[in-house]
């Protein structure tokens, strides 16, 4: 058998390593120097299993600036006006609907109702529905005195600012805890015994008249002073109940009344409050 070598051809050609290279000259990279870093960062993972890797690096390098943040516009909810004056209230927890809610619903008892500062109160005229305390105001300047319980040793004193208005108009009621006075709009208010109270309440099924706020708290209140059940009147220590519990029922027209509001109270308290119609 006839065996044939072949040379090198590239023999004769000289190599780039036997080659005198100055040690300043520039030296070119066949990467990129901004792909480098991804290059490297590149393994045989990412190659086997396609360009998740990098496509994820693209997005975080076309990630947008961070928004910034704009200051939180101030809290436009101020208390209400009621011509031209305001009122200062103090701060309760919300009601659901907002400021507007909160205006005009009726305030569930003392907890809950706002407060009026000295020498605005008549100039305030509250929407129909609404208790206010007012401090540091003198009987005088109630206006006149229209009623009071109970009529022996009164506790409560009832002034009307403006006697003899059948429009709704700012009221007074006295005899609270705190020696502060609460204001309320009406065109009538009297008082109501719980005496009168059971007569009405029990003598009528609750179907008829459901129970309100100020029934519920009343049994509360009957309860502990009287101590029968639910929906029983109060008995032989009704005279008891009554030295220091009474209801006070608030008309908004001097008529004709869709609706009313009843205030229960109690130890020189209000209990509770309702609008009824």
């Amino acid at each position: 058998m006839l065996l044939v070598a072949c040379g090198d051809p590239m023999a004769t050609m000289p190599r780039l390593s036997d080659a005198d290279i100055p040690e300043d000259t520039t030296t070119l990279s066949a990467i990129p120097d901004g792909q480098r870093e991804t290059a490297e960062g590149t393994g045989l993972f990412s190659r086997l299993f396609g360009s998740n890797v990098n496509d994820e690096r693209s997005e975080d390098s076309k990630a947008t600036p961070a928004a910034v943040e704009e200051p939180a516009p101030a809290d436009k909810e101020f208390p209400p006006e009621a011509y031209g004056v305001t009122a200062e209230l103090p701060e309760v927890p919300r009601k659901p609907g907002g400021i507007l809610a909160a205006l005009f619903a009726p305030d569930r008892n003392d907890d809950t109702a706002p407060r009026i500062a000295p020498g605005n109160s008549q100039n305030i005229r509250l929407p129909y529905g609404r208790i206010a305390s007012v401090c540091e105001l003198s009987e005088r300047s109630m206006g006149k005195k229209v009623a009071q319980y109970p009529e022996r040793r009164p506790r409560h004193k009832l002034y009307d600012s403006d006697p003899g208005n059948t429009v709704p108009h700012t009221f007074y009621l006295t005899g609270f805890a705190d020696g502060c006075a609460r204001q309320f709009t009406a065109s009538l208010a009297v008082f109501g015994s719980v005496g009168m109270h059971e007569q009405l309440r029990y003598g009528l099924p609750a179907e008829v008249q459901p129970y309100s706020d100020t029934d519920r708290a009343y049994e509360k209140v009957k309860a502990r002073v009287c101590g029968v059940p639910r929906r029983k009147p109060c008995g032989n220590k009704l005279g008891r109940l009554e030295n220091d519990t009474v209801f006070l029922s608030i008309y908004e027209n001097f008529g004709d009344n869709q609706r009313w509001s009843n205030l229960l109270l109690h130890s020189g308290k209000l209990m509770a409050q309702d609008i009824k119609g």
